[in-house]
Parts: structure tokens; C-alpha cells; sequence
């Protein structure tokens, strides 16, 4: 991929020329109702097969998954050739730490309460 540098010198001439003025009005902020009733411009699935020919360039493959006691995704990165976990997004004591405090808090408050 590359990028032409002529193109951004004159994007960047022409935005400095055109001044800006002071007081710039602001578009309406959109209801949630019209938002919800929008469709995503790229689908899950679209973009999950992007990662997955990315994660392959480098002989990496990826594994979505999700905590349940934390309703969080979780990303593992694996080696291809030794079907090896090299990372987990957010790593597994980060994940374990999270869980304990949010026990913690669920019996400070069921206790106060």
C-alpha cells in the first residue's frame, strides 16, 4: 500500500488557505433510536476475515473468545507452526485480578447492604 506524499502536501496547501471561522456550528447530535436503526458499514464477519488474512501473513492466527464472569473479549494470538499461545489480550492473571475484585466488591456491598 502505498501513499502519494504530493497529494497530502496539496490536501495540507489547500486546508491552509481556507481559514476556519471562529464559531463553527455544530450538526445535531443523532437520537439513539436513528443510530440503532443504521446499519454497521462493515460487518463482523467481513472484518474478522481481514484479521484473519493479516494474522496468516505473519504465520500468526487469532482466537476470539469471550470471558463469561467478565462479559469481555478475549484474544489469543497463535504461532501456526506450534500451535502455541504467544498472547492473550488482556493476559490471563489480568484477567483473574479483575475477577477477584469484582467478587470483592460483590461482598462489600451485599454486606453494607
Amino acid at each position: 500500500m502505498t501513499t502519494d506524499v504530493s497529494a497530502i502536501n496539496s490536501a495540507a496547501a489547500i486546508a491552509a488557505k481556507n481559514v476556519i471561522p471562529a464559531r463553527v456550528q455544530t450538526a445535531a447530535k443523532p437520537k439513539a433510536e436513528d443510530i440503532m436503526k443504521t446499519e454497521p458499514l462493515v460487518s463482523m464477519d467481513e472484518i474478522l476475515e481481514k484479521l484473519s488474512a493479516i494474522s496468516a501473513t505473519f504465520n500468526k492466527r487469532l482466537a476470539f473468545s469471550i470471558n463469561e464472569k467478565l462479559d469481555q473479549v478475549v484474544v489469543k494470538v497463535i504461532d501456526t507452526d506450534t500451535d502455541k499461545v504467544i498472547r492473550e489480550i488482556p493476559p490471563t492473571e489480568l484477567q483473574h485480578v479483575h475477577e477477584r475484585i469484582r467478587e470483592v466488591l460483590g461482598i462489600l456491598f451485599d454486606e453494607r447492604a
